[in-house]
């Protein structure tokens, strides 16, 4: 069960989302995920509701969740909405 997610993907799964996905007030959904920004733009968020992943300046990568099964599926979407990799 493959867990890791690397900022290039998910930059990339961010950028489609932003692109291809539907606005849902402040944020855009995609392929079960959704992206909204900082204020600033500094940094971003990709949720599915139960993990969250957040990208903050100089690339650092938070992970936020339960365990890693669901990481696992979390991150199956966001490899999904990026286009692969």
């Amino acid at each position: 069960m493959e867990t890791k997610i690397d900022v290039k993907t998910a930059y990339r799964a961010y950028q489609r989302i932003l692109y291809h996905g539907t606005s849902e007030g402040d944020r855009k959904r995609l392929g079960g995920l959704y992206a909204c920004t900082d204020y600033d733009g500094y940094a971003f968020t990709l949720t599915d509701g139960t993990v969250s992943l957040r990208v903050l300046f100089h690339n650092q990568l938070h992970i936020d969740s339960a365990n890693g099964r669901v990481l696992a599926r979390f991150r199956d979407k966001v490899l999904a909405v990026a286009g692969g990799s």
